[in-house]
């Protein structure tokens, strides 16, 4: 199936496969934001190779925990890991592995930047390359970890947004982190949790970089956004209706907690969190118990300030700043 490019002809066969076996006529496609480009493509493939009928979700795709609910005999979700805790009901995961690079360059422009004993780190994406990286390192002298999964990833080495278990699991055998990948977030939450040095070996440019000043903005941020809550009254919870997002528990206890500590607090259910769909609440400040990366990455897009659990406690006297940790769902 040329439409998908790098993808496998072993994960299109299997795919095709899998909806002759199931008998499914219609088929729901799930595409990450970068991916959008090839959906229209990919419904036209399936149609004409396996007579089903395709829709397309126009909703954005965060990740394994949100899948969407379409009335489809199947879900194809593509570019994401399952996760193992999860029970996912007629959901076909179509694995995207990021072909071997050309050059190992960035590797070499990190190797100045890291520890002799350093915490290997990615996402799914890039999970087939550890064993060349790990190799790559012990012959340049370096001592590199990878660690084993826990309940909520599929792989080794594998990190998510909300999940750090395979970093912090090495934190007592490591000195530093290096981080196979693109962008921040992934291992901005490394750098934080664990409080040492992260290094992003970047593949789509070539280089390597630290994340001090990235974290250091960051905090700052943080920071202001908890001094910003500090005179509120009146807190939104939200709680996420994805599947691997809910919440609801944590959320009913930090309303308690507000409660009991003479404000008010009023937990909201929804979906795709965004400003646009908070506007008009009598609310003063937000709390996020859906993806951690809601109350970070889009902080400045809110009106009025939006927390992470942690940070409400730090808001109303119950954890101090000194013991910030970054947001993790785990259970």
């Amino acid at each position: 199936m040329a439409t998908l490019g790098r993808a496998t002809v072993h994960e299109t066969e299997r795919l095709l496969e899998t909806i002759r076996r199931r008998g499914a006529k219609t088929v729901g496609l799930q595409f990450p934001v970068g991916l959008r480009p090839r959906a229209v493509d990919l419904a036209a493939e399936l149609e004409k190779q396996a007579g089903v009928t395709c829709l397309i979700s126009a909703d954005p795709s965060f990740g394994a925990c949100d899948v969407s609910d379409m009335p489809v005999d199947l879900i194809v979700h593509l570019a994401h890991a399952p996760m193992p805790h999860l029970r996912y009901h007629n959901v076909f995961f179509y694995d995207m592995p990021t072909p071997f690079p050309e050059s190992w360059s960035f590797l070499d422009a990190a190797l100045p930047l890291i520890t002799k004993r350093v915490g290997v780190i990615t996402t799914t994406q890039h999970r087939e390359w550890i064993p060349h990286i790990v190799s790559y390192l012990k012959e340049k002298g370096f001592e590199p970890a990878v660690s084993e999964p826990d309940r909520r990833v599929a792989y080794a080495a594998q990190v998510l947004g909300c999940d750090y278990f395979t970093a912090t699991n090495l934190a007592d055998r490591v000195d530093s982190y290096l981080y196979v990948g693109t962008g921040d977030f992934h291992p901005l939450g490394v750098a934080i949790i664990v409080d040492k040095p992260v290094v992003i070996a970047d593949p789509s440019t070539g280089e390597a970089r630290t994340l001090e000043a990235v974290k250091d903005r960051i905090l700052r941020q943080r920071w202001g956004a908890i001094v910003r809550a500090k005179e509120a009254q009146t807190f939104g919870i939200i709680v996420s209706r994805k599947l691997g997002q809910d919440r609801s528990a944590l959320a009913a206890e930090l309303k308690a907690k507000v409660e009991a500590k003479g404000r008010a607090g009023h937990i909201f259910h929804m979906d795709l969190v965004g400003p646009e769909h908070l506007e008009g609440y009598k609310v003063d400040a937000w709390v996020s118990t859906a993806c951690p990366r809601i109350a970070i990455e889009d902080y400045l897009r809110y009106k009025q300030p939006i927390l992470t659990p942690q940070e409400l406690e730090i808001v109303l006297g119950e954890r101090t700043w000194e013991d910030y940790v970054f947001d993790e769902i785990r259970a």
